[in-house]
């Protein structure tokens, strides 16, 4: 909870490119939120609500901008990689745009398979994939335009939907005439949408591969627990689902398994495993009246525990928003990239039209040639690489390092942790594991290696 207000996270559905997270924003502070943060790359949003406003006016604002918006928690057991139904889905895309554009894209190789060169099957084929990203990459656009921060989605449209049209017009103008097939491009519009979303497919998988360090850490929470619950004076164990544990509830936690909450002992002694809280590779005693940490390994005993903290309340949980929060803390270099690609679009649709008027009127290239040139311009580029650069290398780094039990708390540390030359440490438990191992072995006279390995393995 911030100071002022209450703190909320959103699952966000429908971004394309990081210019659609300043439009989700800025829709968001419109309504009077502060401390708003909507990261393209996970699909999340963090606010900070001022007193009295409700969470549906968040979600109805992000809804108007064109996206989805569900309310999110740090709780382990809702922590599924949401990224992979959004990346299904642009995979799908791509496939169904394929499907059509290889015969379409066909016909510059094949000229003598007079088929292809049929302008209606070129149309035919072009209408679907057309139809699709209009959906797909026009909607972005016109949201982002109506929200006044165009996005890369906008230069996509403009020229997918400039080749198709171009070629339409085409068609119908000079049907029948031979130079109706100067005039076709309908496999440039297929063309650029097909591997626009093959971009986006590699885009979506690469970022993926840096956010396995919540799923890594959620998937330490055990999913199951064993509750011990009281019939007729008798006690009764049951197998229970993570999210139907109740404060109060007491549960029996086996020598080997995970402990399932946060708890506290009330019956039994053991040796538990807390090196992922701690990082202290012994093992720690715990005895009635201890508290015990969700997630964490019993090495020894039987307990029984009696959970006091679930949900987003659990120390996991509260890991995982502390890694959460440091993959949204900006160095700044990401805000100057992020800056630069607020004003890239505008920037390149004059680019684009300075290049066909150039082209057209000045150097009396031929209409054909001055369009495809402007329709270049739109589509190569693209400002996504900018914004999604440094915050995946930062997710990146942040994700390596929590796997391996180091907590960073942001972007701004790692980039001051170029600068340091020295680091000195309090203590050794947390660097070494505790599992010893021989590395070399060095025989004195009289005795070999493997004389001494026999010795040694018969103790």
């Amino acid at each position: 909870m911030s100071e002022g207000g209450e703190d909320i996270s959103l699952s966000i559905g429908g971004m394309t490119c990081t210019n659609c997270a300043q439009s989700i924003v800025q829709a968001i502070e419109k309504t009077g939120a502060t401390k708003v943060d909507v990261n393209f790359i996970t699909s999340e949003a963090h606010i900070t609500l001022p007193a009295g406003k409700a969470t549906d006016e968040i979600l109805k604002a992000v809804r108007n901008a064109g996206y989805t918006a569900s309310p999110l928690t740090n709780s382990p057991a809702d922590q599924d990689d949401h990224g992979h139904s959004h990346t299904s889905g642009v995979e799908k895309r791509f496939y169904f745009s394929l499907i059509f554009t290889l015969p379409l894209f066909s016909h510059m190789f094949l000229p003598f398979i007079d088929i292809l060169q049929n302008p209606i099957l070129q149309l035919s084929l072009c209408v679907p994939v057309y139809i699709m990203g209009l959906h797909y990459f026009g909607k972005s656009a016109f949201y982002s335009l109506k929200s006044g921060i165009p996005n890369m989605d906008v230069l996509i449209t403009m020229g997918f939907s400039a080749a198709f049209f171009y070629s339409l017009a085409g068609t119908i103008i000079f049907w029948g005439t031979p130079e109706l097939h100067d005039y076709l491009f309908y496999e440039t519009a297929a063309t650029i949408i097909t591997l626009v979303m093959l971009g986006n497919v590699i885009e979506h998988r690469s970022v993926d591969q840096t956010t396995t360090a919540i799923s890594e850490l959620s998937k330490i929470q055990p999913m199951t627990a064993t509750r011990i619950i009281g019939v007729d004076k008798e006690e009764r164990v049951e197998q229970i689902k993570y999210e139907h544990i109740l404060k109060g509830d007491i549960l029996l936690v086996n020598e080997g398994d995970k402990i399932p909450a946060d708890g506290k002992i009330i019956w039994g002694e053991s040796l538990i495993d807390e090196s992922m809280v701690s990082g202290e590779s012994l093992p720690v005693s715990k005895r009635i009246g201890d508290f015990t940490i969700g997630g964490t390994l019993v090495i020894e005993g039987i307990i029984r525990i009696e959970a006091t903290s679930l949900g987003e309340e659990s120390i996991l949980a509260k890991i995982i928003d502390l890694v959460k929060r440091a993959q949204q803390n900006k160095p700044d270099i990401q805000r100057l990239g992020d800056t630069i690609s607020n004003v890239f679009v505008p920037v390149v649709i004059a680019i684009s039209i300075g290049t066909f008027f150039f082209s057209y009127f000045l150097f009396e290239i031929d209409l054909q040639k001055a369009i495809m040139s402007s329709i270049a311009v739109l589509v190569i580029s693209c400002p996504c690489a900018m914004g999604l650069a440094t915050p995946t290398a930062v997710m990146a780094g942040i994700g390596r390092a929590a796997k391996n039990g180091i907590l960073i708390k942001g972007g701004a540390a790692l980039e001051e942790f170029a600068k340091v030359k020295t680091i000195v440490f309090d203590k050794t438990g947390t660097l070494t594991t505790g599992k010893f191992q021989v590395s070399e072995i060095e025989c004195l006279e009289g005795l070999d290696e493997k004389q001494l390995k026999d010795i040694v393995y018969s103790l």
